[in-house]
């Protein structure tokens, strides 16, 4: 696998990442059709809702795109010019650019979103999101850097300079999306641990957050994988490094239209609708409540309503 060409790994990438923008459009269709189904989506939408639904959209859109450029690319390498002068490889090329512009873009909002989610879980607290910002400023700034370095001509910033900003920018981007997946999970995890003690929720934070954690494992362990595949210095971390554009949409769809499910079948209606708005994380109309040690069964009954991330997912 380390031995692969450049040519041979672009062309397996495309196979795969036209199998995965399938999926991707099955959970986005899926999604959509839940937020606008009045069976399913009868309630008044809120904005948390609205925005995430947008951001759904902004995903599938840029996955679309991100497979029209690579599309176009294997026609142009593979028919057009068969492989000569460097025509698939050419980091100059406007086709090379707009498409890793396309990716870094759909990773940083991929970013932006599990940090905007953590910062709901945990009660708008800004002190636990500080340092997944700073790594997300990182990474913006490093993805920034190496859209410039295809513009420059001098091979010892391609060579040198170039791999080790490609490399930073994976190696963030996997810790970025360790760190808020563990304190979203985290979350979850310690009201479900409070909640339990009172009855309240009866396991439903606890299923949320295995929801969150599957569905953000493709995610992760390709991350992972591209930064362990660069540092051997082939061209074999190329054939996962085009999956990440639609297994972020992939990831975000997951999680919507997972918790979603599990809120119906909790609710006993089975697929039949209900009133409540679709539910994602970032939807939720108040912070985390917290349980008292003095609980009632009307105050249990108002967390059941208000004080659950479950509204949030």
């Amino acid at each position: 696998m380390g031995q692969i060409s450049f040519e041979k790994a672009y062309l397996i990438s495309a196979y795969f990442e036209g199998l995965l923008y399938g999926l991707l459009l099955c959970l986005f269709g899926v999604t959509m059709y839940l937020y606008f189904n009045p069976n399913y989506n009868k309630g008044r939408q809120d904005r948390h809702t609205s925005v995430m639904i947008g951001i759904s959209a902004i995903m599938f859109f840029i996955a679309t795109f991100h497979l029209a450029i690579n599309f176009y690319r294997l026609l142009q390498g593979y028919v057009d010019t068969r492989l000569t002068q460097g025509s698939l490889g050419s980091p100059k090329a406007w086709h090379n650019i707009l498409k890793d512009f396309l990716f870094g873009t759909q990773q940083t909002l991929g970013s932006a979103v599990a940090i905007y989610r953590t910062w709901v879980l945990w009660s708008y607290d800004w002190k636990i999101i500080v340092f997944p910002i700073i790594l997300l400023m990182i990474n913006i700034i490093s993805g920034s850097l190496i859209c410039v370095a295809y513009t420059v001509q001098t091979s010892i910033f391609s060579s040198i300079v170039f791999r080790r900003l490609s490399w930073t920018y994976e190696s963030i981007a996997f810790i970025l999306s360790v760190v808020t997946v563990g304190l979203m999970s985290y979350r979850l995890w310690s009201a479900h641990r409070k909640a339990i003690n009172y009855r309240v929720g009866e396991g439903r934070l606890l299923s949320i957050m295995w929801i969150l954690m599957e569905s953000a494992a493709l995610q992760i362990l390709t991350e992972f994988l591209i930064m362990v595949l660069h540092i051997s210095h082939g061209d074999s971390f190329h054939v996962l490094l085009e999956l990440v554009t639609p297994i972020v949409g992939i990831t975000f769809n997951c999680i919507t239209v997972r918790v979603k499910l599990q809120s119906l079948k909790e609710s006993g209606m089975q697929m039949q609708g209900e009133n409540s708005p679709i539910q994602t994380i970032g939807s939720m109309p108040g912070p985390l409540r917290h349980v008292k040690i003095n609980i009632t069964n009307e105050v249990e009954n108002d967390l059941e309503r208000k004080g659950t991330p479950e509204s949030s997912v």
